[in-house]
């Protein structure tokens, strides 16, 4: 299954990402926990995610809700809606990404998101920017979670497409090692991601999963399970070559991405290779 779209000034951001922080308040110097709340989780309730089908059908509404999300968004700051697309990997099937080397299985580990992958539906539309989601790690996740935690792992890496939208139409620089003003080179000419780069897609995550909460779409058990998602996928090691954050790290981006429901929070924290006026 598939899905779907995203030019200004480093200002532009600023007042652009304003516009939806209105009304939430200042930062919280510490980021605070979900409050409790006994809303309906309609996701749960109305989609059995008992079977990798079940769960596909799940992720399908899920991405469609996260998609909209960012593209509502997007469009309050008079900018271009993302434009990326999504495949969910089931049994027998694989998915190929230009960002990696060997095709991606239901039970790869990891999900993905690449911004070289293109995919052109059978209309002769071209979507840029693919997120890869392998059906049975998303059942296993599930089973240590819920299936909104899996959700939020899904908006975790279309918070990589945000990051990717702002960097090209507001040209931002990118989140990497930065020396003098420049990109750090590794020994393959690659630049060097730093955790900054996947604590912003966490703290986007927040964003939505705040969104989902007001619509009544969660409740608060569902929320404590996507940190425990995040946290599932946290660095353990110092010197990660992916660098994601540890555990305390990563459970406080999502938390001030749900706590202020704002992307100028998550930007100005976590957009390090950019002076903030």
């Amino acid at each position: 299954m598939r899905r779907r779209k995203g030019a200004t000034s480093c200002t532009t951001l600023i007042a652009a990402l304003a516009f939806v922080a209105a009304g939430t308040g200042s930062a919280m110097s510490e980021p605070e926990p979900p409050p409790p709340s006994t809303a309906p989780a309609p996701y749960a309730q109305e989609i059995p995610t008992d079977t990798p089908e079940g769960l596909a059908e799940y992720l399908t509404f899920a991405f469609g809700k996260i998609d909209e999300y960012w593209k509502n968004h997007f469009t309050q700051e008079k900018l271009t809606g993302p434009s990326t697309y999504y495949s969910l990997i089931g049994s027998g099937q694989e998915s190929v990404s230009r960002c990696l080397p060997e095709p991606i299985q239901t039970n790869t580990r990891n999900y993905f998101y690449c911004s070289a992958d293109t995919w052109t539906n059978a209309e002769g539309t071209t979507y840029t920017g693919g997120i890869h989601i392998p059906v049975g790690s998303a059942m296993s996740l599930q089973a240590d979670t819920s299936a909104f935690a899996v959700a939020t792992v899904v908006a975790h890496e279309y918070g990589h497409e945000v990051t990717q939208e702002y960097m090209t139409q507001l040209n931002l620089p990118a989140i990497v090692q930065m020396k003098d003003g420049a990109p750090v080179l590794d020994e393959n000419g690659s630049t060097i991601p730093v955790k900054e780069s996947e604590l912003i897609a966490d703290c986007f995550s927040g964003n939505w999963a705040k969104d989902a909460f007001k619509q009544k779409m969660v409740g608060h058990a569902d929320l404590q399970q996507a940190v425990q998602a995040l946290i599932s996928a946290a660095d353990t090691t110092i010197g990660a070559h992916q660098p994601h954050g540890n555990k305390s790290e990563r459970t406080a981006a999502f938390t001030l991405g749900y706590n202020t429901g704002s992307p100028l929070e998550c930007a100005q924290r976590y957009w390090v290779t950019y002076v903030w006026p």
